[in-house]
C-alpha cells in the first residue's frame, strides 16, 4: 500500500526506516578495504593543478551465536581517512589587491589565497547488536552505535570563502537502544523501545581573532560567523506500540515520547563583521555595515515531544487494501513560546490490483507535521537583547570603527539601537498536505513500469523576517527614523508565515532481461515554488510582503534521471577456457543527470535601505538565475572468487564521473551595483569531483 501509515511523525519530508543486521547460528563476517589516490584521477576544472586526494576506507563485520538458538551478536567497524583539497576560486588579481591593502593597514589576520587548500575528513563508525530470546513470548534486542568525525578545513572553505573563513570539526555521536517484542497472545504483539543519544560537536574556527570580512561577489575571509562552534545534545526516546490481528483488520496504536536537552555555542559576530559592496569600497575602507556582538554566546534549552497514533490495515478483498491512520504530535518549547495544539494528522492510503493482478493502483493522502527547528529557538532565546547584543554601525556614525579595528567593549551609548532576534510566541509547526497516485504494471519479459504523481503543499513554513525595518532611508541621517519600535534596531523574528508547493511526476522502468543482466530507469519531472529560502541564512527583500519573494524554490530541479544496471557473467555453461576466464565477473553502472538549480540574483548592496544587503536588480524576481546542469557516469567492475564453499574473495575497481564532465555548483550570484554585471557574475565558484578511481578488496566467510 501507499500512505496511510501514522506510526511515524515529526517530519514532513519523509521517514527512513533502517533495519540493522543481526547474528545467526552460523558464523559470518567480512573484511574489506577501498583506496583512492589523485595520481590516477583527473584535475578539478577550477584548479590549475591536481587536487590532493588520498582516501583509505576499511573495515569488517562479524556475527554469530553466543548461545545457539537463543543469543546472537553482530558487530561492524569501519574507518575512512580522507585527505583532499578545497578549491578557492577567488580571482588572483583580487587576491593580490586585497593582500596589498591588508598589509598596508596592518591587518593581523591570515592573508587571502586562491587555488587549493589542504583539508581532511576522517570518520570512525562502530556498531554492535545483541539479540536474545528471553522466552517463548519475549525477544530482546540491544544495540550501540558510534560515529566520530575529525576534520580540517571541512566547513565553509572553498569557492569565494578563504581558508580563514572556515573551521575544523570534531563530532562524536553515540546511541544506545534497547527494545523488547512481547507476544501478548496468538494475535497481538507489543513493541517497547528506549533510546539514548549523546552528540558532542566542536568546530574550532581557523581565525579566532577576526574580524570577518565580506566583499560582495569577490571574497569572504576572516573569522567564521555562520556556524556554531560547539553543541552538546542529550536525547531520550521511549516508544510503545501494540498491534493485533482481527479478521481482515490489523489495527496498531502507540505512544512516542522524545526529550532532548541542547546546549549550543554560537559566537556569531563576537569578533566583528565588515561588509563591503565592492572591491573599490574595500580599498577605501568604505564599508556598508559593521556588526559586532557582545555577551554570552551559549544557549541551553530542553524540548519534550509527545506523539500518539492509531492506524488500521483493512484487507477489504484479496486485491484491495485500505490503510487509514490518525496521528497527533505535541512539541513543548521554552517560554514564552506557546505549544501548537492543532497538530492532528489524518492519513489514508489504498492499493488495488484489478483483473489479473499485473496492474497495481496506489493512492494516498495525508498531513505530515514538522518540528520547529531548535536552531531557531536557540538563536531567538540567546539574542534577545539582554545577554547577547548585536551592534550595527555605518562608517559615518559616531563610534563606528575604522577598518580593520573592532570595538573594545560594548559602547555605553550608541548612535543606533542594537539588533535583536525574537521568535513569534504563537509560532506554529509547519505541515504538508501530501497526495500521490501511482500506477504500476507488470510487462512481458520480467519488466515493470510505474508512473506516479506527487503533490505537496507545505504551510506555516518557518521564515526569518525583519519586523522593525525603517520606513525612512538611513541616508536621511537620523538613526532608527520610522522604525515601528524606535528603541530597537533590526528585530529579526522567526515566524511560520511561509508556504511552498511541489508537483512531480515520477516514471520508473525495471527489467531483468535474463539472469545475467538487469536495468532500471527512473525519471522525475517536478517544480517547486515557495516564498522563503533557508530560514536561517536568508531574509526576504520586502519584509512587509513575502509574496514579493515568491518564486522557484532553492532546490527546484525540473529534470532528474537515473539509469542503472549490471551485467553478470553466466554462472553455468561449458567448462571451456572462455567460461573460466569470465566466470565471477560483474559489470555495473549508474548514470545520473540533474537539470540546473536556480539562484537568487543580488546586487550585493542595500538598495532599499532596510539595512540588509539582499536586494535584487529592479524588475528581477527571486531565483530567476539558473546554474549548471549535472551529469555523471559511474562504473564498477568486480570479480568474485570462491576459495572454499564458505570463503570468498571479491576484487573490484570503480570509476566515478568516468567521462570527466565538468560539473559546477551554483555560480556567483552577485550582479553588482552598476549597470553592467561584475566580471565574476554567473561564473562557477565550486565544482564537483572530477574523474576518480577506486580500488577495493573484500574477503568474506
Amino acid at each position: 500500500t501507499s500512505g496511510g501509515i501514522a506510526e511515524f511523525g515529526r517530519a514532513s519530508g519523509g521517514v527512513v526506516n533502517i533495519i540493522t543486521k543481526s547474528g545467526t547460528n552460523d558464523w559470518r563476517g567480512n573484511l574489506y578495504g577501498f583506496a583512492r589516490n589523485q595520481r590516477i584521477d583527473a584535475r578539478n576544472p577550477l584548479a590549475s593543478t591536481k587536487d590532493l586526494l588520498t582516501q583509505a576506507q576499511y573495515g569488517g563485520t562479524i556475527g554469530g551465536p553466543i548461545r545457539r538458538n537463543r543469543t546472537f551478536f553482530f558487530t561492524n567497524f569501519e574507518q575512512t581517512r580522507r585527505n583532499y583539497s578545497a578549491v578557492l576560486t577567488i580571482a588572483p588579481s583580487a587576491v593580490a589587491t586585497i593582500n596589498t591593502r591588508l598589509s598596508a593597514i596592518g591587518y593581523q589576520g591570515p592573508r587571502v589565497s586562491t587555488g587549493v587548500v589542504p583539508a581532511s575528513f576522517d570518520t570512525t563508525n562502530f556498531f554492535a547488536r545483541i539479540d536474545h530470546k528471553l522466552n517463548d513470548r519475549n525477544q530482546l534486542n540491544a544495540r550501540y552505535s558510534l560515529y566520530h568525525v575529525t576534520a580540517e578545513n571541512s566547513r565553509t572553505v572553498g569557492g569565494l570563502n578563504a581558508a580563514s573563513r572556515g573551521s575544523g570539526l570534531n563530532d562524536t555521536d553515540q546511541t544506545i537502544e534497547v527494545s523488547n517484542i512481547t507476544t501478548l497472545n496468538s494475535r497481538s504483539l507489543n513493541e517497547a523501545r528506549f533510546q539514548f543519544t549523546h552528540s558532542r560537536l566542536d568546530a574550532p574556527i581557523n581565525d579566532p581573532v577576526g574580524p570577518a570580512v565580506s566583499i560582495s561577489g569577490i571574497a569572504n575571509f576572516g573569522t567564521a560567523t555562520s556556524s556554531p562552534t560547539a553543541r552538546d545534545i542529550n536525547l531520550f526516546e521511549a516508544v510503545d506500540n501494540v498491534s493485533t490481528q482481527r479478521g481482515k483488520h490489523s489495527p496498531k496504536a502507540g505512544l512516542d515520547f522524545l526529550y532532548d536537552r541542547v546546549n549550543i555555542v554560537f559566537p556569531g559576530a563576537l569578533q566583528g563583521v565588515y561588509n563591503f559592496t565592492s572591491l573599490t569600497n574595500f580599498l577605501s575602507g568604505n564599508y556598508s555595515t559593521f556588526q559586532q556582538a557582545f555577551g554570552a554566546p551559549s544557549q541551553f534549552q530542553s524540548n519534550p515531544n509527545v506523539g500518539f497514533f492509531v492506524q488500521d490495515e483493512w484487507r477489504v478483498r484479496s486485491n484491495f487494501t485500505v490503510n487509514a491512520g490518525l496521528r497527533y504530535d505535541l512539541q513543548f518549547l521554552p517560554s514564552p513560546i506557546q505549544t501548537d495544539t492543532n497538530n492532528l494528522a489524518p492519513r489514508l492510503g489504498v492499493a488495488y490490483a484489478p483483473g489479473d493482478g499485473k496492474t497495481v493502483i496506489r493512492a494516498s493522502f495525508g498531513i505530515y507535521y514538522d518540528r520547529i527547528p531548535l536552531r531557531a529557538t536557540s538563536n531567538a532565546l540567546q539574542r534577545d537583547g539582554t545577554k547577547y547584543i548585536v551592534v550595527q554601525l555605518a562608517p559615518n556614525q559616531a563610534g563606528a570603527p575604522v577598518f580593520p579595528n573592532v570595538l573594545a567593549a560594548q559602547p555605553a551609548t550608541l548612535p543606533t539601537k542594537p539588533n535583536i532576534t525574537r521568535i513569534d510566541p504563537n509560532i506554529e509547526n509547519s505541515y504538508s498536505e501530501q497526495g500521490n497516485l501511482q500506477i504500476e504494471r507488470e510487462l512481458p519479459g520480467s519488466a515493470l513500469i510505474s508512473v506516479g504523481y506527487l503533490h505537496l503543499r507545505t504551510l506555516h513554513v518557518i521564515v526569518s523576517r525583519n519586523v522593525n525595518v525603517p520606513t525612512v532611508p538611513a541616508s536621511a541621517g537620523i538613526p532608527n527614523l520610522g522604525r515601528p519600535d524606535s528603541t530597537r534596531g533590526n528585530i529579526g523574528r522567526f515566524e511560520s508565515s511561509g508556504d511552498s508547493y511541489y508537483d512531480g511526476m515520477i516514471v520508473a522502468f525495471t527489467q531483468r532481461a535474463a539472469r545475467w543482466a538487469n536495468v532500471r530507469v527512473a525519471y522525475t519531472l517536478s517544480k517547486t515554488i515557495d516564498d522563503a529560502g533557508n530560514f536561517f541564512f536568508s531574509t526576504p527583500q520586502n519584509n512587509f510582503n513575502l509574496r514579493d519573494d515568491r518564486g522557484l524554490s532553492d532546490n527546484d530541479q525540473r529534470h532528474h534521471m537515473v539509469i542503472s544496471g549490471s551485467f553478470q557473467a553466466p554462472q553455468q555453461g561449458k567448462a571451456d577456457g572462455l567460461s573460466r576466464l569470465v566466470h565471477g565477473f560483474e559489470l555495473s553502472y549508474i548514470f545520473t543527470y540533474a537539470s540546473r538549480l536556480p539562484f537568487n540574483v543580488l546586487l550585493g548592496s542595500d538598495r532599499n535601505f532596510d539595512t540588509n544587503n539582499n536586494d535584487r536588480p529592479v524588475g528581477v524576481g527571486r531565483n530567476t538565475g539558473r546554474g549548471f546542469d549535472f551529469a555523471s557516469f559511474d562504473m564498477r567492475l568486480s570479480r568474485r572468487f570462491h576459495l572454499t564453499d564458505r570463503v570468498g574473495l571479491e576484487v573490484l575497481a570503480e570509476g566515478f564521473n568516468l567521462f570527466n564532465r565538468a560539473n559546477f555548483g551554483v555560480p556567483n550570484n552577485t550582479f553588482g551595483s552598476g549597470s553592467a554585471p561584475l566580471a565574476t557574475f554567473g561564473q562557477p565558484t565550486q565544482a564537483f569531483d572530477p574523474r576518480q578511481f577506486q580500488l577495493g578488496l573484500k574477503f568474506s566467510f
